[in-house]
């Protein structure tokens, strides 16, 4: 891994700001690594707003990690609020129903709550998860894009929890864009980098905790990124992404504090204290569901001139 300053991947601008150190990791999508990943540091690019982590592992490391026979890291079987969410813009942009992929669609869980008027179709790196998608749901499943017919195209893709895995989130579009159907739209659903508390604890913030974690992206970025590149905001909303009582959303902010202000401290506590109960090693910190530290955004192409 190389040490130098890092060059923005979106949008080629040199020496973002440092937010601070990120945390090395024994776990991977949700694998125990034998070596420890380095978790290097967390940036933010001034020009287009992109947070990002450096320096990376390779891709070839990147894609051996999340092609495990794990199918069970991220659960399909629950209600989410951001699927929820993308039905819903889904449904009300698309409602005589056409082909949805699902770019990142892992078992398949996301495709199987769409309406029958949808045909369905996903992407999936993990072999084996996208073997249960296949069967889950009947839908087509490819492992790379490139291997989707060429003269297939979509009315909508989703990408749902999947371009902060991405070391370029906009290089993602310019590869979608040609497979867009004539009036196709793109719904994301991530986390958001300029959610307030995020702002405040910079690299001691849970969503940039793990290491499949790379890129981060706000309506900023999107404005900046992608709308100075062709692509139009068609609706944009945060969200929280887990739901909680109002006394378990205090007691997360308050933990999240802790972590944000006094990471090392944190650490050694909760893993002191895992140890004691008897459960496992530290996997994740405190702030999910403590604001709306998520966000969704549905873009098109603009029709060209």
């Amino acid at each position: 891994m190389s040490l130098a300053i890092p060059v923005c991947p979106c949008c080629g601008t040199a020496e973002p700001t440092r937010l601070g150190r990120l945390p090395d990791s024994e776990w991977f999508a949700g694998k125990h690594l034998a070596r420890p990943l380095s978790g290097g540091a967390l940036y933010r690019c001034e020009e287009c707003r992109l947070k990002l982590r450096y320096p990376l592992a390779s891709t070839e490391t990147y894609l051996a990690l999340y092609d495990n026979a794990i199918t069970t890291t991220w659960v399909g079987t629950i209600t989410r609020p951001d699927w929820d969410l993308i039905i819903s813009q889904v449904d009300t942009m698309k409602p005589n129903g056409g082909r949805v992929l699902d770019f990142g669609c892992y078992s398949g869980g996301l495709l199987s709550q769409l309406g029958t008027r949808y045909e369905r179709f996903g992407i999936e790196v993990n072999r084996d998860a996208a073997n249960v998608a296949r069967e889950r749901t009947g839908a087509r499943v490819w492992h790379a894009i490139e291997d989707a017919p060429d003269n297939l195209r979509f009315d909508v893709i989703v990408i749902a929890d999947v371009i902060e895995h991405l070391p370029n989130p906009r290089s993602l579009f310019d590869l979608l864009e040609t497979r867009l159907a004539e009036g196709g739209i793109v719904v994301v659903s991530t986390g958001d980098a300029e959610n307030p508390l995020w702002e405040r604890f910079g690299a001691n913030w849970w969503y940039c905790f793990y290491p499949e974690h790379i890129a981060f992206v706000s309506q900023a970025w999107v404005e900046r990124a992608l709308c100075s590149r062709g692509w139009s905001l068609l609706h944009c909303q945060r969200f929280r992404y887990r739901s909680l009582s109002p006394i378990s959303r205090f007691i997360e902010r308050v933990l999240a504090s802790v972590y944000g202000r006094l990471p090392r401290t944190y650490l050694c506590t909760v893993s002191i204290l895992k140890h004691w109960l008897g459960r496992g090693a530290v996997t994740s910190v405190a702030g999910n569901g403590a604001s709306a530290d998520h966000i969704l955004f549905v873009v098109n192409r603009r029709p060209s001139l």
